[in-house]
């Protein structure tokens, strides 16, 4: 299993509308079978959660650890939020 930690949601471009962006998640991963414990990353875009874990358009599955804290001040309750952002999308 892949953990992110002091993950952030990002988008990749800055002129498009934030409904119509994908998302991805950056942060440090842990357990990733290609690359080093602790490096920052950009995952491919968010396409789903199931059961509380995110999955990622390479079908990579993350479990999302601490929220960066700069991230969390902007949005609080950021893991929530984005968990429940994502069921509701699926509907």
């Amino acid at each position: 299993m892949i953990k992110i930690e002091n993950w952030s949601i990002v988008n990749k471009d800055p002129y498009k509308a934030p409904e119509v962006q994908k998302q991805y998640l950056k942060g440090n991963v842990y357990g990733h079978p290609t690359i080093e414990d602790g490096k920052l990353v950009v995952t491919s875009s968010i396409v789903k959660e199931k059961d509380g874990f995110i999955i990622t358009k390479s079908g990579n599955i993350y479990e999302l650890g601490k929220v960066d804290k700069e991230y969390e001040k902007f949005f609080p309750d950021a893991k929530n939020r984005l968990i429940n952002f994502l069921k509701n999308k699926e509907k």
